[in-house]
């Protein structure tokens, strides 16, 4: 399990996300109900949702990650980008998907194509993925 511990330099290096006002009390909720299960993903989340900048779902500009939208990334040193679904958590997780209820599924969450974002776990290491496409949204 990764802690997300970041730093205030980190913090202030951070790229900005958007999120939409449609989603964001879903959001809220679901970082609640992690806190007991998965308490370094719930404060991940809580952290994310606290600096976004809410915006109307139909005004996000389509290059930004949405629940719903399909995006490529590439995560950390693999180098090969992977495609998936972010979507909320679900006790069957379809494939071809990555949920809410994981810090690469909040580390998507509000980015735009063409930006990286960095966590530490709580071990020290380093993470990090890059947003390289917005495939679409539901």
């Amino acid at each position: 399990m990764e802690i997300i511990s970041k730093t205030k330099e980190a913090q202030q290096n951070l790229p900005p996300i958007i999120v939409a006002e449609e989603q964001f009390d879903d959001l809220s909720d679901m970082s609640e109900r992690l806190a007991d299960v998965l308490p370094e993903v719930s404060a991940f989340l809580e952290r994310e949702l606290s600096r976004a900048k809410l915006m109307p779902l139909a005004r996000i500009p389509l290059e930004v990650v949405t629940v719903g939208a399909t995006v490529e990334f590439v995560f950390g040193m693999k180098g090969q980008p992977e495609r998936l679904k972010l979507v909320m958590p679900s006790r069957d997780l379809p494939e071809g998907c990555i949920s809410l209820a994981s810090p690469v599924g909040v580390a998507l969450l509000g980015m735009r194509e063409g930006e990286t974002i960095s966590w530490s776990t709580r071990y020290g290491d380093i993470r990090w993925l890059k947003v390289v496409k917005v495939i679409g949204r539901d």
